[in-house]
C-alpha cells in the first residue's frame, strides 16, 4: 500500500477522534451547567436567579484555573484537581472580600467559614487570595457555586456561577 493512503487513513482517523472529543466536551459542558443550575435553584429558592448563556472574552472559570495553575500542575489525580479547583474558588472569593472590605474582614471570613481547615491549607488560601487581589483586581465576580467535571482522561472543565459585586 502506498504511503500516501496510509497517511490519509491515519489523518482521517485522527480527525474523527478529534470530532468525538469536541462533541463529548460540548455535551459535558451542558451537563455540568444543568447540574449547577439545578443546585443553585435548590439552594437559593427565594432569589430570582437568571441564567445567561453568554460567551465573554474572559471567563471567570479560566481565571480561577490560571490562579491556581501551579497547584493544578502538581495534581496527580482528578480528585486532587477537583480539590485544587475548590481551593481556587475559595481563594478567589476571599480576594474579592479583601478588595471590597479589607484584609481584616477577609481574615474574619476565613475563620468563620473554614474553621476545620488545617493551618497549611489556610495559609495556602491566603496566599492565593492575595494573588487574586494583586493579579486580577478588575474582576469582582463573587462565585456562589461551581462544577468541576472530567471531559476526557487529560482534560477537565470548571463551570462557575457568579454575581458581580458592587463596592460599598
Amino acid at each position: 500500500m502506498p504511503k500516501s493512503k496510509t497517511k490519509n487513513r491515519k489523518r482521517a482517523k485522527m480527525l474523527r477522534q478529534r470530532k468525538k472529543q469536541r462533541e463529548a466536551r460540548q455535551n459535558n459542558e451542558v451537563i455540568g451547567k444543568s447540574v449547577l443550575e439545578k443546585r443553585l435553584k435548590q439552594n437559593y429558592k427565594d432569589i430570582d436567579i437568571q441564567f445567561r448563556d453568554k460567551n465573554p472574552e474572559v471567563k471567570i472559570s479560566d481565571l480561577v484555573i490560571n490562579l491556581v495553575a501551579p497547584l493544578m500542575d502538581e495534581a496527580l489525580s482528578f480528585d486532587e484537581e477537583k480539590n485544587v479547583a475548590g481551593l481556587g474558588v475559595a481563594a478567589w472569593n476571599l480576594g474579592i472580600i479583601r478588595a471590597l472590605k479589607g484584609e481584616k474582614e477577609m481574615l474574619k471570613s476565613l475563620e468563620e467559614n473554614h474553621i476545620k481547615l488545617p493551618n497549611d491549607v489556610k495559609k495556602l488560601l491566603l496566599e492565593y487570595a492575595e494573588k487574586k487581589y494583586i493579579e486580577y483586581p478588575e474582576y469582582n465576580q463573587f462565585i456562589y457555586d461551581y462544577e468541576f467535571k472530567s471531559i476526557s482522561k487529560k482534560q477537565n472543565h470548571l463551570t462557575v456561577a457568579y454575581q458581580i459585586t458592587e463596592e460599598e
